[in-house]
């Protein structure tokens, strides 16, 4: 395995009241892979992963033979550790971590590898700032059957135009399995469609269009509300994601009163 030494000088003092102690660290680089994306020109990339004090750091660069970062990406981070997900039974943890280690990153890391280099030919190796991708999970709600979860996908392949895609999930609290969201309610997908899209107005035009483009992945459970993301080009016009917020008093008698978060265990995320 290839490795690479670099010393770092940490100051124990902000720089303005001196750096008399100083304590030096070797930040070991480890090569994972090589090639691991070989672009149109022949250059290609390599994934290298730091190690401090023998800790493994929760993030890997992308580099060029030049020694450019053109991308770093962030471990995926799943659900364990929130309040939600603690209050299940170890058997449940461990079925809805299991699903998510199967879904693995919902993003293209080839797509967003060869932005950052097309973006790294149009300015120069001295004027690059390297992309960045992370994905997170955590469970945001929980009803008295239902476990939810959301995960946070950004993307930057320019970190001054980046995005962020947020998608649903929901789990039975007895037993681990993924839950369809439409088994969720109590009325047919259609009605469903048509109950949650009515929180944008009264235009049945704007009403039949959101209803359509409704993207069962893209509706999010919380504590006090239920959110609905429509990413750019859900339907025709939308050129950047709009989010609809369905407070649950709308859905009384259309959300199946199990399914309604408040119950034992369960977890608000502000936004």
């Amino acid at each position: 395995m290839k490795k690479r030494l670099m010393s770092l000088a940490l100051c124990g003092l902000f720089l303005l009241a001196g750096c008399q102690n100083q304590a030096v660290q070797e930040e070991i680089w480890e090569l994972e892979q090589d090639d691991v994306i070989v672009f149109a020109d022949g250059e290609a990339a390599d994934r290298w992963r730091g190690y401090q004090n023998g800790l493994r750091e929760p993030w890997a660069l992308y580099e060029l033979s030049d020694g450019t970062v053109l991308l770093q990406e962030n471990d995926l981070s799943g659900p364990e550790g929130s309040a939600a997900f603690a209050a299940l039974s170890e058997e449940v943890q461990a079925a809805v971590s299991a699903w998510y280690q199967g879904e693995g990153a919902r993003y293209d890391l080839t797509a967003l590898l060869e932005e950052c280099y097309a973006r790294y030919q149009e300015q120069g190796g001295e004027n690059y700032q390297p992309g960045l991708v992370a994905q997170t999970a955590s469970a945001t709600a929980a009803s008295e059957d239902v476990v939810y979860l959301t995960t946070l996908v950004e993307q930057a392949a320019d970190p001054a135009a980046g995005q962020t895609q947020r998608y649903g999930a929901a789990f039975d609290r007895a037993s681990g399995q993924r839950l369809e969201v439409w088994s969720l309610f109590t009325r047919p997908e259609a009605e469903v469609r048509l109950a949650l899209a009515a929180a944008a107005g009264d235009d049945p035009e704007v009403q039949q269009r959101l209803a359509d483009a409704i993207d069962p992945g893209h509706i999010l459970f919380y504590g006090d509300r239920l959110e609905i993301d429509f990413p750019a080009g859900a339907f025709a016009g939308l050129d950047t994601t709009y989010t609809l917020t369905v407070e649950y008093a709308r859905l009384e008698g259309i959300l199946d009163p199990r399914a309604l978060p408040g119950g034992q265990g369960a977890a608000s995320q502000p936004g």
